[in-house]
């Protein structure tokens, strides 16, 4: 008595390779795609709308675009303390916070310069302040960033704030791939501030 060949459990739709390299094809092509999503947040980051603060904080390394956004607010009355945190990139910093006026202007100079020093001083001056929100006013590229670490450090809301540098395109590209970098670093580094 011939017995029937037993049914196959699984359906045969093509070799177990091809399949594999369907999914490896289909893998590679959205590196791209995600390498675009992931550059979006420095390119057009989310910012705040102008609001009132308890202070308009401008992070150092100004070419042009910061310290307007930072003195539009002041005159706009939404501030009456402006902080510039890190190495001046400007004359008129030292000038401002070393003139008594309407507008108090602090000056922080945290070693070493960088965000997350930057970050550091303006959290214990927010604390000793009492503080509860604060604009923190950096080139567009570097929002995403700032935020990250800003937030990390400070027990007050934090606002972000972009200037538009004003780099040729061949910079603003080195700088966005620079800073996408150190994104990547900040989030991979933990939570610490």
């Amino acid at each position: 008595m011939d017995h029937p060949a037993p049914e196959s459990e699984e359906p045969v739709t093509g070799s177990t390779k091809g399949l594999k390299l369907r999914h490896l094809v289909e893998a590679v092509a959205l590196i791209p795609v995600l390498l675009v999503l992931s550059l979006l947040p420095l390119i057009r980051p989310a910012t705040a709308r102008p609001a009132p603060t308890d202070a308009v904080v401008v992070l150092s390394g100004d070419h042009g675009e910061r310290l307007p956004v930072a003195m539009s607010l002041v005159e706009k009355g939404l501030t009456r303390t402006l902080v510039f945190v890190g190495t001046p990139d400007r004359v008129e910093e030292d000038q401002l916070c070393q003139s008594p006026g309407d507008v108090e202007y602090i000056c922080l100079r945290p070693k070493p310069d960088n965000t997350r020093a930057e970050a550091r001083a303006v959290a214990r001056l927010a604390k000793s302040r009492r503080w509860t929100n604060v604009v923190v006013v950096t080139s567009r590229f570097h929002v995403t960033r700032s935020r990250l670490v800003f937030r990390r450090c400070l027990d007050a809301e934090v606002r972000m704030m972009g200037g538009d540098p004003p780099y040729g395109r061949e910079v603003l590209v080195r700088q966005i791939r620079l800073e996408w970098a150190k994104v990547i670093y900040t989030v991979v580094s933990g939570p610490d501030c």
